[in-house]
Order: C-alpha cells, then structure tokens, then sequence
C-alpha cells in the first residue's frame, strides 16, 4: 500500500496525488501504528521490515525520477536509505513524545497532527532545499576519495 501511494505522489508531478492522500491520511492510520509498533519492538522483524520498506522507496524514487518529478541522484540506494531512515526515525520520536500509547482510535487523529505539523517543513525542505548553494557539497565532493559521479546537466543547473 504505501509503495503504491508514494509511486504515486512521486510520478504524479502536480501535487493532486498528494492533496487527495492528505485529505484522508486517517485511514492509512492502521497501517502506520502497525509499523511503528513494530519498529519499537525493534529485533529481526524490524530489521526486515525496513530493508523492504527501502528497497520498495527505491523502487518508487526510481519512478519518481524516470517521470521528471524527482532530481537524480549521485547514489540513489544511499539517498533512498537516508531518506527511509529519516521518515521512520521522525515517526518514531514524534509518536515516542506525542502518544506511543494511543489507541487505534486516539492514534488517527495524532496521525492527522504528524502529518499537519510536518507537511510544511518537508515539502518546503525537498522542493526548496536547505542551504543556500552548494559549496559544503562541492567541499565534500572533493574531500571523499571516491564521489559518485553526479548528473552534470544537473550539475550545471546548479
């Protein structure tokens, strides 16, 4: 299910995808208690239950990128992984402070508050980026022995 729904927010390219699964994220709350659950209980379960969930985010970035909408990476199974570990590990600290404890119930409409208070800050940070320009990339690029080759039209871009 969420390969299915991140495929397509990310080949969409028009943001009409994503509005209309934030207008009902409540029903995809079972789901994500399932596997926040999980990961909490950490051990072989979750351990297996992250490398699917990256290798199918690999599988919907890919998409994502051959659509237009996603810019290609230098390492793709790399940024696939930061990105899981950066969504599963904000959803665990959020729930862990907000109501690990909540009901099925009670834990939609927490669902519904994680989503409203961070859709804003991670949309504006993929689409707008962070810094300023590239020079802490450029310096880093330099500075491991051997970069991944970038994407030079994008390069150029930038």
């Amino acid at each position: 299910m969420v390969r299915g729904e991140k495929a397509k927010a990310l080949t969409d390219g028009t943001g009409t995808t994503l509005l209309a699964q934030l207008a009902q994220v409540e029903r995809y709350a079972p789901m994500v208690q399932y596997l926040l659950r999980s990961m909490q209980a950490g051990g072989e379960l979750a351990a297996t239950l992250v490398e699917h969930m990256i290798s199918d985010a690999e599988a919907y970035l890919a998409a994502g990128e051959a659509a237009g909408v996603l810019r290609p990476s230098r390492d793709r199974a790399a940024r696939t992984r930061y990105l899981a570990y950066q969504a599963t590990g904000s959803m665990v600290l959020w729930f862990t402070l907000h109501g690990a404890d909540a009901t099925p119930e009670e834990f939609a409409a927490l669902f519904r508050r994680y989503i409203d208070d961070l859709a804003l800050p991670a949309l504006e940070l993929f689409t707008e980026g962070l810094l300023v320009d590239r020079s802490m990339l450029d310096e880093y690029l330099m500075y491991v022995p051997d970069p991944p080759p970038g994407d030079d039209a994008a390069d150029a871009a930038r």
